[in-house]
């Protein structure tokens, strides 16, 4: 036979065999993804129970007195991580009390690997008696004419992270593999700030945390159980612990009263120091950094689904506040903040004391927007309250707490937040709106800032009670998001490789491989 035609021969069935190839690796992958699809939808009674489960740990990790059950919720999730077929699993320490929790699953070479990441630390559950039951006995209950999951945590984020692992199990126990690369952080700080976080990614960048395309967090929500919405944007948090001394010992009201200054008066004058009769906060240089709002942000409040009066209705407040020229939405996503989140000082037994206190304290918190830092605003909310202390006859001494994180934003374009826009509709019947939120998720600017990614914002809670009695989260959104989870990952193993850029680790061959510690 001719060598040309000989080579042009093996050539066409080289084609064949790569086509036939190709082709049979398309139908293994729809036929894995409709087994997913079934299981997630057929066992719906045993992903409730994990939620009841996990959510039953009272793991909240501001309370030190909680530290063991934050242990217990770390033990819990390595099980099940080791149980649904994860690998690497392991229960990593940080500097505080509070681990993180590892996993992986990396055997689908030439995909993508993407990071996922959640938080089993709650909140604390005060005040007890406003809970409709107890809080670490999470149930299904009837409210408001719907089905929801009640108990701390359910939806902040056990309720979240969960949604993702079923996603991920739905793969593992049918088809045994999984569209795409992940990797698990789990966290126990988020709560408190994330204190130690920062550390751990700088640890392990190069290491369990290498070569990774983009990040996921299931820790956030939708805009309401009928509308889905792609968060670009969260604020950045500094916290403080605020001490006013003014005299050497508790003085009596009646022989020292009038002449000398008062702990708790002090307290209340230096706070009021802190706003005008405007709502502008008075510390000076406080806004200096704050970004202005480009066109797409005002598009996003144009367009965002809001009812003023509904909203003050189902808050309970008696109207709306803040700086001349902002709605509530400006102010809660392009806005910084200085609230008073407690205080105390003097006699509050029942009864009466006549003492003129020589103490009072206050916690502050501040959430800061775009272009703020934490340590600028912390070095001057402490001067200025430092200053004003001595005006008013007062020691004042302000310790900047654990809780610090920058503002996180993400562009509408990122390849997560395109792919996420058609799943979201899907599964939820609508187009996703963009908006921002005022909380804060610190990782998210960390995993920025530390690992260089992008991250989508992929859950399902519509912020029922988050942080409040009778935290709850609707039955049917937990359902919906696990098999959101489902479509989310099947679509980014088929699609997010040719969304990347030139430089991503898949596309340089780094984006699979064990990396041990």
């Amino acid at each position: 036979m001719d060598r040309n035609l000989r080579n042009a021969s093996l050539l066409v069935v080289i084609l064949a065999l790569g086509w036939r190839a190709s082709a049979t690796s398309t139908v293994a992958a729809a036929a894995s993804v409709a087994q997913a699809r079934e299981y997630a939808a057929a066992n719906k009674d045993a992903f409730s129970r994990q939620l009841l489960d996990l959510a039953s740990i009272a793991s909240i990790s501001a309370l030190p007195q909680h530290n063991k059950d934050i242990l217990k919720a770390a033990d819990w999730l390595q099980q099940h991580l080791t149980s649904i077929g994860l690998e690497n699993v392991q229960v990593l320490e940080t500097e505080g009390p509070q681990p993180v929790v590892y996993a992986d699953w990396l055997h689908a070479p030439g995909k993508p690997t993407v990071l996922v990441y959640g938080h089993y630390d709650v909140q604390p559950v005060d005040p007890l008696d406003l809970w409709a039951s107890p809080p670490f006995e999470p149930q299904l209950q009837q409210m408001d004419d719907q089905s929801y999951f009640v108990g701390r945590g359910v939806d902040d984020d056990k309720g979240g992270l969960l949604q993702a692992l079923q996603g991920v199990e739905s793969f593992l126990r049918t088809s045994h593999s999984l569209p795409l690369n992940v990797k698990f952080i789990l966290e126990g700080q988020e709560e408190i700030g994330s204190p130690n976080l920062e550390a751990f990614l700088i640890k392990h960048k190069a290491g369990l945390l290498a070569g990774i395309d983009m990040a996921i967090s299931a820790d956030g929500g939708q805009v309401a159980a009928d509308q889905p919405g792609i968060g670009t944007g969260l604020r950045g948090a500094v916290a403080f612990e605020v001490e006013v001394s003014t005299a050497g010992m508790d003085l009596h009201s009646g022989m020292k009263g009038g002449s000398v200054q008062n702990a708790n008066h002090a307290l209340v004058a230096l706070l009021a120091s802190l706003k005008d009769a405007d709502n502008r906060i008075t510390v000076p240089g406080f806004y200096d950094d704050v970004a202005t709002m480009a066109a797409e942000d005002k598009e996003s409040v144009a367009t965002f689904p809001f009812d003023k009066s509904a909203e003050q209705q189902a808050l309970g407040v008696l109207g709306f506040m803040g700086e001349a020229g902002f709605g509530p939405l400006e102010h809660r996503w392009y806005r910084p903040t200085l609230e008073v989140v407690g205080m105390w000082g003097g006699f509050t037994g029942a009864g009466m004391k006549t003492v003129i206190p020589r103490v009072a304290n206050a916690k502050l918190s501040c959430r800061l927007v775009p272009n703020m830092s934490p340590d600028d605003i912390a070095s001057k909310v402490k001067s200025h309250l430092e200053r004003k202390g001595a005006e008013l006859l007062a020691n004042v001494t302000v310790t900047v707490s654990g809780f610090r994180s920058y503002p996180w934003t993400s562009p509408r374009d990122t390849p997560g937040n395109v792919l996420s826009a058609g799943v979201l509709e899907q599964a939820m019947g609508k187009k996703p709106v963009y908006y921002r939120d005022g909380g804060t998720i610190p990782a998210l600017a960390y995993f920025q800032q530390v690992l260089g990614l992008n991250s989508t914002i992929f859950a399902f809670g519509v912020g029922d009670h988050i942080h409040a009695p009778n935290e709850r989260l609707l039955e049917h959104l937990f359902h919906t998001g696990r098999k959101a989870w489902v479509e989310y990952l099947a679509v980014l193993g088929d699609k997010l490789v040719g969304l990347l850029p030139p430089d991503a680790p898949v596309h340089a061959g780094s984006g699979v491989g064990r990396d041990e510690l």
